[in-house]
């Protein structure tokens, strides 16, 4: 329990005391739940890309059902792989789900913001992300819907007490938290119900009039609308970069020349993708330090064996891009911004040392256009504003499901070209 107490303050000093371990499998124990720590890019990988669903389980993320209700990240094996290609895939893979919907959207959010008037980063970029996907889905405009962005934010609010001890029980509890969210779901999954059902009646060019068309079930649409809303975790990207590009001003000045002489004041298109080249690897070094998620659990459900390692049923595997993406044994100096490890000629990492989109089977299929849309909406607001903190510490990260700055992050943004 003590450990456990240790985790729940802060899970990333946790596991940074985990990173100091010289073994390979770092055995540890959360209250009564037996974990195993993997170290090894090779055991990474493995885990990562297997396809033995049993012994591995997705565990206490099936939690998430509470608020999901199904969906491709609640499910295994062939029903996970049928949704992935029938309903994700290719909406993914077309052009159009990147279109200038995201360009145009972060242009009008940068130009509602005023010289010298400190900005919340994480909420502020983090609603501009939701408006982003809440279009690519409906057409429409989230920002006129501030109950259904409010239901949003309960929701994903609950994911980190979904994920803890207690969690799926607590969803029913008769406590402040679990009733407001349960209330939040009835509010959102009306509200989409409705899309649907006007989307059968009259198709659109929108990414849910797709959905519709391929899958019968509206319960599975919806969670689908659910989980394609939920997994933009964009903002944390953008926060973390424009903060780090604040502290680091010859990265930021390099950056800034790049998207001058790239995009000479005009709006950023999918064809600039291939020149804003230190964007991308700006974009690369921000996820290998704060990566969206911090880690992944796969619970076994029989014995199950990693690197001559015996791994109990029951117990949890556990592979970190926190931990990884920071070990001094892959990288060097690992707590340095340096965008240029991801240089033409630069070293590259071994398969398992960097995976802020997870890998194999079950990675995140969005990664391809998730990178597109934050090329171009990290140039559209770096082409208008250079972010200056407004407290001069520095800002601590902590673990929420993702990884956020405790407290928020205060920036006030600086017109890089004044009129």
């Amino acid at each position: 329990m003590l450990t456990l107490a240790r985790f729940g303050a802060n899970p990333l000093t946790f596991l940074d005391g985990l990173r100091a371990d010289e073994r390979d499998v770092v055995p540890f124990t959360l209250g009564n739940l037996h974990c195993h720590l993997l170290k090894r890019p090779e055991d990474i990988t493995a885990v990562l890309e297997s396809e033995d669903w049993p012994p591995l389980s997705r565990g206490r993320m099936m939690a998430l059902d509470r608020w999901y209700g199904g969906g491709l990240i609640l499910t295994e094996g062939p029903e996970h792989h049928r949704q992935r290609d029938e309903l994700w895939k290719p909406v993914l893979a077309d052009p159009a789900a990147a279109d200038g919907r995201a360009v145009a959207r972060a242009a009008r959010r940068a130009d509602s913001w005023t010289e010298g008037a400190p900005i919340e980063l994480f909420t502020e970029l983090r609603s501009l992300c939701w408006s982003i996907e809440w279009e690519t889905l409906t057409g429409e405009d989230l920002d006129a819907s501030p109950e259904l962005l409010q239901a949003q934010e309960a929701g994903i609010a609950a994911m980190q007490w979904l994920l803890g001890p207690f969690g799926a029980a607590r969803w029913n509890w008769p406590m402040p938290a679990s009733t407001r969210t349960r209330a939040a779901r009835d509010r959102l999954d009306a509200a989409i119900d409705a899309l649907i059902a006007e989307r059968r009646a009259r198709p659109r060019e929108d990414v849910l009039s797709r959905f519709v068309a391929s899958e019968s079930d509206d319960a599975l649409v919806r969670a689908t609308f659910k989980q394609w809303l939920g997994a933009d975790l964009l903002h944390v990207v953008f926060t973390w970069t424009l903060q780090m590009l604040a502290t680091h001003h010859d990265v930021e000045a390099r950056w800034h020349a790049e998207l001058d002489e790239v995009l000479g004041g005009r709006a950023a298109t999918a064809e600039d993708l291939g020149a804003l080249v230190y964007t991308r690897r700006v974009i690369k070094e921000s996820m290998r330090l704060y990566p969206p998620i911090p880690g992944f659990f796969r619970q076994v459900t029989c014995v199950y064996a990693v690197d001559g390692t015996t791994i109990p049923a029951g117990h949890v595997i556990v592979m970190s891009q926190w931990v990884t993406h920071r070990d001094s044994d892959l990288w060097t100096e690992p707590l340095r911004f340096d965008p240029d490890r991801w240089g033409e000629g630069a070293p590259q990492p071994s398969a398992g040392s960097y995976f802020p989109f997870s890998a194999g089977p079950y990675e995140c299929h969005a990664h391809g256009l998730a990178t597109t849309e934050a090329i171009l909406v990290l140039a559209t607001l770096g082409q208008r504003w250079a972010c200056r903190p407004v407290d001069e510490r520095e800002p601590r990260p902590v673990a929420t499901g993702t990884i956020a700055p405790k407290g928020g992050l205060q920036m006030a943004p600086t017109a890089r070209h004044p009129a």
